[in-house]
């Protein structure tokens, strides 16, 4: 057995290969493209069995070892820095680490989980569509900001300013001046247009218009941002629904797509495939449930030292899944009555509101698990007669 250590960097890699009693057998560096690939290809192709351990799950470095079928391990950055001997970070000290730990089968050099390609394909338009939505918010407050300089009257008109139909008011009135010289049939002429929905607020949004309002002394700098930020957040606002309907459909072609409808509140098109795409489909990659809620964060961390103990929020975690399991226990309290009794115990024991959904996302995701590992499709009333049967209270709508 070998065992080789990688330190990732941007443009170039630095790697130790151990053997199987820990001599050091080469250390050298790779540049970030195919001839560095090549290279550590022509250092391992005599070698019969290797092992590699690096610092990170994504990249083209570790695609290519994938494809090339190599045994593959992840141990992450902050762990590694905890297990330096000193605070001196040294590339080819972490290779050498790296490589080491592998050898002493540490906890912490995880195996590589290879998922399905759908799998892979869902995580990244869902990392699109949320950078879209990062985005989408940051350029809508700074929408709300230029317009609370000059125009706050346009904050009014709609439910949100910065919504297809706000964005085409402010491109044809960019200004108060034109806002107030609108006439009520050019008003309703434009709704019209853009196919308002409720003509019953047409009045008041006429009268809000022809309100008298302050006018600021200098306002072209502003007026000329916000021509600049319309056309940028109309086109966030349609790549974004695009991205909704190209995960609704890559999520439903995924084989386990209908097994994971059967849960409550998942039947919008995006929470069952966040927990499709950060759980995945490589039932190896959780062989615990309490695995499964670590990675997931909705369970807290215990430390003991001597006679004293802590409980702790958990806050090395996966963020995404833990937000789809929030997601997944929100929605979950209006289509399941378990749930929601669940929730009221957590609320009645003294906990917080968000200590609560994230005790009842620790339930889903026990549930999810085993479910997961039978392949048995999840029934609600199957599920409560269980829970009965085990002593807990019953959903307050069965409750006698």
């Amino acid at each position: 057995m070998h065992y080789l250590g990688i330190d990732w960097a941007t443009d170039k890699h630095d790697l130790c290969l151990l053997a199987d009693d820990g001599r050091i057998l080469s250390q050298f560096v790779i540049t970030h493209d195919l001839a560095g690939f090549v290279t550590l290809q022509d250092h391992l192709k005599t070698l019969s069995d290797v092992r590699i351990n690096i610092e990170r799950s994504d990249g083209l470095l570790v695609d290519w070892l994938v494809q090339q079928d190599y045994n593959l391990y992840i141990t992450p950055p902050h762990i590694l820095a905890h297990r330096r001997p000193t605070r001196v970070k040294d590339d080819k000290g972490d290779a050498y680490l790296l490589a080491y730990l592998l050898r002493l089968d540490d906890r912490d050099c995880r195996p590589y989980s290879v998922q399905s390609h759908t799998v892979m394909h869902l995580r990244q338009l869902i990392r699109a569509y949320d950078h879209a939505l990062g985005e989408q918010r940051r350029m809508s407050n700074q929408l709300i900001y230029s317009l609370r300089q000059y125009y706050p009257a346009a904050l009014n008109l709609f439910t949100k300013i910065y919504t297809l139909i706000g964005l085409a008011f402010l491109e044809r009135y960019p200004t108060p001046q034109h806002a107030q010289a609108l006439s009520r049939e050019e008003l309703e002429q434009f709704l019209r247009g853009h196919h308002y929905a409720y003509p019953g607020r047409i009045d008041m949004i006429y009268r809000h218009l022809k309100t008298p309002m302050p006018l600021a002394s200098v306002q072209d700098g502003h007026v000329e941002y916000v021509k600049l930020l319309i056309p940028l957040l109309r086109m966030v606002y349609h790549h974004k629904n695009a991205l909704i309907r190209q995960i609704r459909t890559l999520f439903h072609a995924h084989p386990e797509a209908n097994w994971w409808l059967r849960f409550p509140g998942t039947t919008g098109p995006l929470t069952p495939a966040r927990l499709l795409a950060w759980i995945g489909d490589d039932r190896s990659r959780f062989p615990t449930a309490e695995s499964l809620q670590a990675v997931a964060g909705t369970v807290p961390v215990t430390r003991r030292s001597g006679k004293s103990k802590s409980v702790e929020f958990r806050t090395a975690c996966s963020h995404t899944l833990r937000g789809a399991v929030d997601d997944l226990a929100r929605q979950s309290m209006r289509h399941s009555c378990w749930a929601r009794a669940y929730f009221q115990q957590q609320l009645d024991n003294g906990h917080s509101v968000p200590r609560a959904y994230r005790a009842l996302g620790n339930r889903w995701l026990k549930i999810i698990w085993t479910l997961w590992q039978s392949g048995e499709v999840y029934d609600e009333l199957k599920h409560i007669a269980n829970r009965s049967r085990k002593g807990a209270a019953l959903p307050l709508a069965q409750a006698v």
